[in-house]
């Protein structure tokens, strides 16, 4: 069973049910990807959607750290406090501000549960699953089944020390090979595939590892496949790993942090930066949608009007991030909120006029489909959004015609910078990807 921490799915599994679910795969011929997520996974995907989306591709996802059960316990502690929609220009209501103060106090005694109820914290998942230990249990599952090991990763001599302790101590070991090829030479790929490897055990550092499993996996003649991080370097004895005892009050960043100085931006990150993130992600999160419509506009040969948005006009509260709107090539549809008591053909009639500057439209549909979609939430101000104070917003879509000219068309400068016809047919390329569900829809209502 996997469970959601944030959008990133983790498996609720143990170790010994992990081991089982492993050697089944490999026996029966299916490539199986293993990532081991840890709070830097988190933190990165709450910065970017797109990381969430890679890690997900996952077969397996196991939890690596005390990171991953403190944010899965502190997004499940409720808030009981619930702001409605606010008007644009509204200083945010009292139960908005009371929300993020809760949920600020809850980050402060969550965190301190670690080390005074770590019960509580460990009650999230199953059992963490380390893996610098786990690689010592893949070691010994492919001693005891006569699998095959390829180590890919690794500076200089790390893979073949690596190799000789992991075969010092299971002595049926089977190695076919090892390599500390950069991640972009393509014979690495042709040299593991003419060893055919069952298990491949990755060290190109985390997230670096994963998308080069998840690019090349396909096209690799093996069964199994986990990025290990620096755990070639701890078993080779180049990093000192940190002892049990610290691992058990979930303190293995404080001691890389003392070990690894050099690692301070991205140990920061982790700890601090990932809090910094949730207490945001979980406050819009637990608010409403905000009622939004989407104007559809065809001419007289049916094409449809999409606007281009100005690189320089975007905001956090996106539906991935804000690099994506300061594309110069980001096309999409006039749109926008639906404010309260609106009527929802009014709001389209006036959006339409504000983006556009068309007036003289002819109603011809309203879609019996909406659109819903979340912005990057983590990536939100709680000031700068307190007139937003919703978690993303759900889109009716209104359906209009236009038999002017085009030199009425007058997009507002400040959104949108230009405007275009498309076919029907050419909607769904033409607007930016993150547009495409909505695109979608349309199509098949204009079908």
């Amino acid at each position: 069973m996997k469970v959601d921490i944030a959008g990133l799915k983790v498996d609720a599994i143990s170790k010994a049910e992990l081991l089982i679910e492993v050697i089944s795969r490999i026996k029966a011929s299916q490539k199986t990807w293993v990532t081991t997520v840890y709070s830097e996974f988190l933190y990165a995907a709450l910065k970017d959607p797109k990381i969430v989306e890679l890690l997900n591709k996952a077969n397996i996802a196991v939890p690596d750290g005390i990171g991953i059960f403190w944010a899965k316990k502190y997004l499940e502690i409720p808030l009981s406090f619930h702001s409605p929609p606010l008007k644009k220009g509204g200083l945010g209501g009292v139960k908005y501000w009371l929300m993020v103060l809760k949920a600020c106090w809850q980050i402060k005694y969550s965190l301190a549960a670690i080390l005074f109820n770590s019960k509580w914290i460990k009650s999230a998942l199953p059992e963490k699953i380390v893996g610098a230990d786990l690689i010592w249990d893949l070691a010994k599952l492919a001693s005891d089944n006569n699998l095959s090991m390829f180590l890919l990763g690794g500076h200089g001599d790390t893979p073949e020390i690596v190799a000789a302790a992991m075969k010092a101590k299971y002595s049926g070991l089977k190695f076919v090979g090892s390599s500390n090829k950069n991640p972009g030479d393509p014979s690495t790929i042709t040299e593991i595939n003419s060893l055919a490897p069952d298990i491949l055990l990755v060290a190109y550092g985390p997230l670096r590892q994963e998308k080069w499993i998840f690019e090349n996996l396909l096209h690799l003649n093996v069964k199994f496949a986990m990025g290990v991080g620096g755990s070639f370097d701890y078993i080779a004895g180049k990093k000192s790993a940190p002892p049990k005892f610290i691992r058990s009050f979930g303190l293995e960043w404080l001691w890389r942090l003392i070990t690894q100085p050099q690692r301070f931006k991205r140990i920061i990150n982790a700890t601090f930066g990932l809090a910094w993130l949730l207490w945001h992600y979980k406050v819009f999160s637990n608010l409403p949608f905000r009622p939004n419509v989407a104007t559809v506009i065809t001419n007289k040969e049916n094409k449809i009007l999409v606007c281009q948005r100005n690189p320089k006009d975007f905001h956090v509260d996106v539906v991935t991030t804000k690099d994506n709107l300061k594309s110069k090539n980001y096309w999409q549809l006039p749109q926008g909120g639906v404010d309260v008591k609106e009527d929802l053909i009014a709001a389209a009639r006036r959006e339409a006029f504000e983006e556009t500057g068309l007036k003289n439209l002819e109603l011809f549909g309203v879609s019996t489909s909406t659109h819903s979609y979340v912005w990057n939430n983590a990536l939100r101000g709680f000031w700068k959004n307190r007139d937003k104070a919703n978690v993303g917003q759900k889109q009716n879509i209104v359906y209009f015609k236009f038999w002017g000219s085009d030199n009425e068309i007058k997009v507002d400068g400040e959104e949108f910078i230009n405007y275009k016809w498309v076919k029907i047919s050419e909607l769904e390329k033409a607007v930016h990807p993150e547009r495409l569900p909505l695109a979608k829809i349309i199509v098949v209502d204009l079908a």
